[in-house]
């Protein structure tokens, strides 16, 4: 995907997650996500504050993708 592609599917996603519940994570994350997401390795997000303090906002963004 292009950088393009990638900001307006995280902007959708952060869009699609404040239904549930109030979004934490930054766009910069999401796009990482989708990102890891394309390239089968997760690694980057172990890193990443989505991914330590709000875990359940992290599962919860891999069941939308």
């Amino acid at each position: 995907m292009t950088t393009t592609e990638l900001t307006q599917k995280a902007k959708q996603l952060k869009q699609q997650m404040s239904a549930r519940r109030i979004p934490k994570a930054t766009i910069k994350e999401i796009i990482l996500l989708l990102q890891c997401k394309e390239n089968e390795n997760y690694k980057p997000m172990f890193t990443t504050k989505l991914y330590c303090k709000h875990s359940g906002e992290y599962c919860q963004y891999l069941e939308l993708i």
